[in-house]
This record gives structure tokens, sequence and C-alpha cells, in this order.
């Protein structure tokens, strides 16, 4: 842009630089459009009226010069700097004597307003003014109408005053996080403090809401400004009040304190009390360590109370409920990476703690951490700590709390090293035997549950009496389950189990048969690790002693066999308007695998003992070392296995509809897989065939979704006599269709059909789970934006969707388990979920079905989100929840977007404990 000197004729109207000592001198020269000082003074000393940087100055239209006055007037576009500081506005006046300048706006006759208003920036801070006056030496500044942006709240004023400290006084202010010129809401306060763009301090003040003030106010308020690398402030956080009429009664929830520990960590403790005297604390944190890890953590812990005032007198009715979250993400770098996904509560906490319908319903929970590291190109290892609860059933008996809760407790670890060709090291020239390959896999497994194991003790089971044994009667078989405490600590240590297992992996070299058949020869040796073995002694005619020994052993197996398969293909000619042709394409393999017996003496892994059963026969039982007994392990024997299946699929062949498309034929996929597959085990004494499995997937048309699977079992059940009612029937050996049972036995059956509709731009939508947007590497906020991404990613419920503009996804699900004899158990239920924009900030959702068999409505909710630019609101409505105790649950939440203002909020709230909560 041409600089204009306009009617300057002293030579000054330039851009230039002004370094004055305490002002302009008598004895200065001007030169130019500089101010500078006499070069012949001598300057020894440094005049304590100096100033610490040069005072930089343009315009567009002229720069004018009053020697008198010593002062610069800048008009049209003016711009001044003074180290950090920059001044820009239509008019600025310079006055070396006082060292302040002045900056105000012209009035535009045209547009009919102010134009070049002063924009006043202090380093990264900026303030929108309309006249401002500030001295380069005191640092002070006197401003008429202010408008300044402070984290998410700006503050706006008609009168500043700012000290050297950096102050703000601000008079006639308003407060807001709406960043409309006319907010939608605003905190109206007669004056306030910026106290050095850090926070800001009211005096009494009100809330105005479209213009109109409400009578709600304090005596004074307190604002906290977060830097931008900040998590936050740190500051007192509200409760929320309400009642609970499922015993705890009235209550104070969900305040305490909030820690702005650093950029990357910070924590919230809070709590809360109801007045039968039952509390609760929890403490949460998140944390993050920017390409290389995010995570949170929760802790909460609840001592309740129950309401009933008999259980109170004899000192019951007191349960103690806690929740452990951790999640932990790594980002994918190095040779090593660590990540933890942790849900443990007690089996209760979800019931009494939970407002979230989905927690509050679920049965199961399951948390691991895991670490894996790869050592060169080769080595491996990994190790994880797992742990699966069930929380049992609900027992009306105790308070319709859930009893019989289930927990397992595992660590694991592996060590492997990949399979290489140790015959082409160098690089193969395709000789067939460089093909063979060799790994190694050892992993291992501890685990200790609540759940001990059934003990199987019966004459009918071993065939033999077992003596000197300590057996726990209430074990005898059926699992027990014991509370998982330090009580019963002993107890599960002694069920608990070890087991290793390694296995050598080996690719054989493949060929083919007839240019059609693929012929593919395998080998696996594989073994156990034990660290307990057991010792037989034979004590009478059909008696056994059974000895634990506490030494290390191993058990290992091999086997040899070969697979062949090979493809083929049936094609049906229509020659139809479109149809073209139907092509069947069969995929038939079959396999066999030969285990040799390792019940031998000179494999050491079993004990031969002849025992005299109660009929006088005398029978010859080999009982593993490793494997104790009546556990139903395979005894080790030789299996001479055939595994078949038959793999189907249907695809046509159509013209295109266009006789401009690239492609003159598509192809449409009619049954993407039809499968049936078994095994059959020469060696076995009796039931040879398993059982059959046919497997089915298709899509049919263009968004209809089947799976299909069934289990068929082809031998025969008997009736037990002794049994009456519904019963599930002994196998013997015998087919079924040989029975008159029909060709197999049903036992499991079970499809899923689906679809989903959508609006056909919405696949394309940059905000679908499966596209998201690619972020530009030359963005100066891509950084942001990825942290922003990432956000979502893992806060899925913390964010609305508001650009597809309707989605909805029906299931119907159907299955059928019918165990030998049994009568089937049938569950059959409809989904139903969706959601539609009613507007561009409208959004309604809804969850609902149907189950057939209860013939009654499955779980519902309807949800409503309203975008109010500044302010969100949410209705969550679930009127029927499978069950009188949780329906009509509902929840209502109107707040400020700005977390600074997190407090400001209307909330309604029915859940499944609280009677109202506000």
């Amino acid at each position: 842009m041409q600089k204009q000197a306009g009617a300057d004729t002293s030579g000054t109207g330039k851009s230039g630089a002004s370094v004055p000592r305490g002002g302009v001198n008598a004895d200065s020269t001007l030169t130019g459009n500089v101010l500078a000082a006499d070069s012949t003074a001598a300057d020894s000393l440094k005049n304590p009226d100096d100033l610490e940087n040069a005072v930089e100055y343009t315009a567009e239209d002229s720069t004018i010069m009053d020697a008198v006055l010593k002062q610069v007037h800048l008009y049209g576009n003016a711009e001044v700097n003074y180290g950090t500081i920059n001044l820009k506005a239509s008019y600025i006046r310079l006055n070396w004597v006082t060292n302040e300048v002045y900056a105000i706006g012209t009035y535009d006759s045209t547009a009919k307003k102010m134009a070049g208003e002063p924009i006043f920036q202090d380093g990264p801070e900026t303030y929108n003014t309309k006249e401002i006056r500030y001295n380069f030496k005191s640092k002070k500044a006197l401003i008429q109408g202010i408008v300044t942006q402070e984290g998410d709240g700006n503050i706006r004023g008609e009168k500043v005053k700012k000290d050297t400290e950096g102050n703000f006084y601000i008079r006639h202010s308003i407060y807001t996080t709406c960043n409309l010129t006319h907010p939608h809401y605003f905190i109206n306060a007669p004056k306030i403090k910026m106290v050095n763009k850090k926070q800001v301090i009211s005096g009494p003040f009100n809330l105005v809401i479209s213009d109109v003030p409400l009578p709600i106010g304090l005596p004074f308020g307190f604002f906290p400004f977060p830097k931008k690398k900040e998590n936050g402030t740190s500051g007192v956080i509200f409760p929320t009040y309400g009642e609970e009429p499922n015993g705890r009664g009235f209550y104070l929830r969900d305040g305490g304190y909030y820690f702005a520990i650093s950029e990357y960590v910070n924590a919230i403790i809070t709590g809360q009390i109801y007045s039968n005297t039952s509390w609760g604390l929890r403490l949460t944190s998140s944390y993050i360590k920017r390409y290389q890890y995010s995570g949170n953590f929760s802790l909460a812990f609840n001592r309740n109370k129950s309401s009933d005032e008999i259980q109170r007198r004899i000192g019951s009715g007191i349960t103690n409920d806690f929740s452990i979250v951790w999640s932990h993400a790594p980002k994918p770098r190095g040779n090593s990476q660590f990540s933890a996904n942790v849900n443990v509560s007690s089996n209760t906490y979800n019931q009494q703690q939970e407002i979230n319908i989905n927690k509050y319903t679920s049965n199961v929970a399951s948390s691991s951490v895991q670490y894996n590291r790869t050592f060169g190109q080769y080595m491996r290892a990994a190790g994880s700590l797992r742990v699966n609860q069930n929380f049992g059933q609900i027992d009306p008996n105790q308070n319709g709390k859930r009893t019989g809760g289930k927990t397992n407790v595992s660590t694991d670890f592996s060590f492997g090293v990949n399979q290489i060709a140790p015959f082409a090291l160098k690089g193969g020239r395709g000789r067939w035997y460089e093909s063979f390959r060799l790994g190694l896999d050892f992993n291992g497994n501890y685990a200790l549950a609540n759940a001990l194991t059934a003990i199987d003790t019966s004459y009918n089971s071993l065939g033999f009496v077992v003596t000197d044994a300590k057996i726990d009667t209430s074990r005898l078989n059926k699992t027990k389950v014991v509370a998982f405490n330090l009580n019963n600590l002993p107890d599960m240590l002694k069920d608990a189990q070890f087991t290793g297992r390694y296995s050598l992996p080996i690719s054989l070299p493949n060929f083919k048969v007839l240019r059609f058949v693929n012929i593919t020869p395998s080998m696996s040796l594989s073994g156990e690790v034990f660290t307990k073995q057991y010792k037989y002694t034979k004590t009478g005619r059909d008696s056994i002693r059974i000895d634990t020994l506490r030494k290390v052993g191993t058990e290992y197996s091999y086997n040899f066999g070969a697979g062949m398969n090979t493809r083929f293909y049936g094609t049906f000619f229509f020659g139809g308007k479109r149809l073209e042709a139907i092509r069947h394409t069969v995929i038939p393999s079959v396999s066999f695998t030969y285990t040799p017996d390792f019940t031998g003496e000179s494999f050491g892994f079993y004990e031969r003992i002849q025992v005299e059963d109660r009929k006088g026969n005398v029978r010859d039982l080999s009982l593993s070392r490793f494997r104790g007994v009546g556990s139903g392990i395979a005894n080790g024997r030789a299996s001479s296995v055939i595994s078949f299946s038959l793999n189907n699929s249907f695809e046509m062949k159509l013209k295109t509809k266009s006789d401009t498309a690239a492609q003159q034929f598509e192809k449409v996929s009619l049954l993407d897989n039809l499968s049936l597959g078994g095994s059959y085990n020469l060696l076995a004494d009796s039931l040879n065939l398993s059982n059959i499995t046919v497997n089915a997937n298709a899509r049919i048309g263009r968004n209809l979704n089947l799976n299909f699977n069934m289990n068929l079992d082809p031998y025969t059940y008997v009736a037990n006599p002794n049994i009456v009612g519904n019963q599930m029937g002994t196998k013997v050996n015998k087919y079924a269709i040989t029975s008159g049972q029909g060709l197999a036995n049903l036992q499991s059956l079970g499809f899923t059909l689906g679809t989903n509709f959508s609006p056909k731009n919405s696949s394309s939508n940059t905000n679908t789970p499966n596209k998201q947007p690619t972020t530009d590497p030359n963005d100066p906020n891509a950084a942001a934006k990825e942290e922003a991404k990432e956000y979502i990613a893992q806060n899925p419920d913390l964010y609305v969707d508001f650009n597809i503009p309707w989605n909805v996804s029906l299931n119907y699900n159907f299955g059928l388990t019918k165990p030998g004899l049994s009568k089937a158990q049938i569950i059959q239920a409809v989904q139903a979920t969706g959601d539609l924009s009613l507007s561009k900030n409208l959004k309604v959702t809804v969850s609902t079905g149907f189950d057939f068999v209860a013939f009654q409505p499955t779980i519902t909710q309807i949800g409503l989100m309203r975008d109010l630019h500044c302010w969100d609101m949410s209705f969550n409505w679930t009127p029927f929840a499978g069950s009188a105790a949780r329906a009509s649950n509902y929840s209502f939440t109107l707040k400020v977007k700005s977390a600074i203002l997190q407090d400001l909020k209307v909330t309604r709230r029915r859940s499944f404990y609280d009677r109202a909560a506000y």
C-alpha cells in the first residue's frame, strides 16, 4: 500500500521512528521523518525519563509534526508500535512532552457510524475501544468503551482505567461468554476489576437474559481466566441437592474442589452426604502428554446405610460401594506400548450410584492393563492383567440388590519369536524347501476367581472311590461362589490355577495336485507347564488316595496333518434385460490331523492303575499326573481327526443401467457365504462325529444385512427316567436319524436382520465415524483440531452431530437354544434407534424396541438436544425401562457452554433413586 504524506509540507509525512530522550530538546534536529537526539551532545548518564523502547509510527493519509507543542498527528489507518504494544486507529496523537498517545475513531458520514475505532494490543491481549489515552512511561491508560476477550468470556465496559500493574477498573460493565455483538445473556455489574489478565472480581451483579434483568444476583463474583495451555483455574465446585426416595433421604451431592495442577494434569475431589448419614467421596483426574499418551482416572467410594430401622438397630444394612475407572491411551510410537482400560466396581455400585441407564442396567464389566514390546525384527513380549466381573442377579429378598456376583482376576504374559525361514535367511532362490518356516510362542496365565471350581468325586464319574481326601462338601457337583474379599482369599488361592503353554508354529511348503487342488502339510509341537503334580496310590480294591505334590512339570504333544482345498464354479446364464448370469462358487476343504498316544509310561504324563469295580470287572485307568481327576479333560490318547467344510457364495451379473457407464456389467452379491463344517475322530471309542455348524451371511439389496448360525447334534438323546419335567437327557452313541429323532437335533439357532437408513449425502459427511475430516498440515490450528478430534473420539456422549439430517437403524434378533431334549428357550426382539435434526441446531434421538417373548417394550429412551449458540439444552426421558421401579425417568439441563461458567445452569432430574434434583 502506498503511504501518502498528505498536506504535510515539512517533510515529516512519512513512516518513521522516534527515540526521544525525555521529549524533544531545543538543540535537537529534525531529519526527514525521524526525531533524533543531537549527535554532538554527550550522553554519559541515562536520563530516568528516557523511554525503554523506540516508538514507531505510520499513517496512510498524513503525518503532521507540531514542533511547538512537540506533538505528532497521524491521520488515516494510523499505527503506533512501542515494544509489545500496538495501537491502530483512524486518528492518533503522540505527545513527547507527556509521553502519551491518544487515539480515537472518526465519524463516517456515508455509513453514519464511527470508523477506525482504536484497537489496543498489549502482547497477546487485544482490546477494542472507542477512545484511549495511554502513557508510555507510567503504563497507565484511560479508556472509553472497551471490548476484550479473556479466555472463553469477553468483557465490555463504558469507562476503564488501567494502572501500572496491568489491572483494569471498569465501570458500567458486562461479562459474558456469548461472542455476538448483542449477547444472548450477560452478567451486569456496576463495576468490576480485571486483575492482571488472570481473573475478574465483580461487585454486586445480576443476570440478564435476552435483555430481561432477572432478580438473581450475588454480592460479589469471581471469574478466572484459564490460559490457553492450562486446563483451568482451581476453584470450588458447588453441589446439587435433592431427595432420594430409596432410603438415603435428602442429599448434597457432587460438590468439592477443582485442582488445576498444571497444563498436563488436573484433579477433582467431590463428595456427597445424605440425611441418613450415608456419604461418599470421588477423585477424578485427567492427564496428557502430547505425542505420547493421554488418559483419565476415577476412584469413588460410598458408604450406604439402609433406611430400614430394624436393620439399623441390629447394626446391619450397611454396604460399601466402590468404583475404579482408568483409561490410558498411548500414541503408537517406538517398540513398546502400554495401555489400560479399567472398569472395576462393587456389585451394587451401578444400582445405587449411576444415573446413566446403560450403566444402571449393565450386568458385566471387564478391565485390562496391557504392555507390549518388540525386540528387533523377530522377538516380541507382552504382559496383561485382566478383571472380568458378573454382578449377579437381582434378589428381591435382598432389597432388590444384585447377589451371586462372580469376579475373575487373571494375569497373562507371553513371549514369542516370529516365524523365520531358516533355509532362506539370506534370500531364497525359489526352492521348495526355502518356504519352510519356524517360530516359537510361550504364554502363561494365573487366574484367581471367587467362583470355586466344582468338585466331582462321585463313583459314577471316576469309577473308583477317593480316600483320605479333604473335600469341601459345599463344592460337590456345583460351583461355589464366595464373596471376593480378604477373608476368602486363602480359599481362592487354593483354587487358583497357573497355566503355561508353549508351541512351535511350523509352516511346511505347500504344493498343487492336478493343477487345481492345493495340498498344505502341517506339523505342530505344543506343551503345557504345571506347578503341581498328583500322585495316585491304590489303597483298596476300588479305592485310590490322591496326594498333591508341589513340583513343576511339563506335558507336551505333537501332531501331523495335511489340508486339501480347491475351488470350482457353476454359472447359470439367463440373458434377460438386465440379469446376465448367476455364478455359484464352491470351496470344499478337507484336513487330516493325527495325534499319537501320550498315555504310555515312557512319557510319564499319566499313571496307570488297575481297579476292580463293584461288579467285579477289572478296569485299566490312566490318571493324569498334572490335570487331576474329575475335570472332564481328555485323557491324552491317540486321535485321528478328519475336519471338513463346504463354503458357498452366490453373485449375479447385471447389465449397467446407463449406456455411458465405464463398465458394461456390474456384480451384485446374493449370498456372501453359506458354510457347513464339522469333524470326525477315527480313533474315538464313541461319539466320533462332532456337531455340525451352519453359518450364512448376506447383504440383501443395498442396505439389508443378514447373519445366520445353526448348531446341529447328530446323536440321539435318551431321557433320564429319574428326572421329572424338563431335562436335557443323555447323549448316546447312536445317530439321531436311526432313532427317529430326525436328521440331527437342533441345539441352537440364531439370526439377525438389520438395516440402516440415512440421506445419501450423509455417508460422505466428514463427521461420520468412518470418515474423519483430514487436517491440513499447513493449518496453524492443526494441532488443536487433532486434539479436539481425539477428545470427541474418547467422549462420544458429550458430542452431538447436527450435520446429519436423520438416521434410522432397525435390527431384528432371533435366538433359540435347545440343549438335548430340554424345552427351547427363545429370544426374539426388534430394536430401533434413530435421530432427526428438526433444524440446524435441534436434534431428536429415539431408542426403543419390543420383546416378543415378554410381550413388552424394551428399554425406551427419548432425547432432545438444542444448540442455543452460547447455551446448550438437553432433555432425556426413559418412559419405559423394563421395570416399574425405573419407569418415567427424565433429566433436563440448560447450561452455558463455557467451562468458566459451568455452574450457571438449570437442571431438573428424576433418576432411578432420585425423586428430584437441581
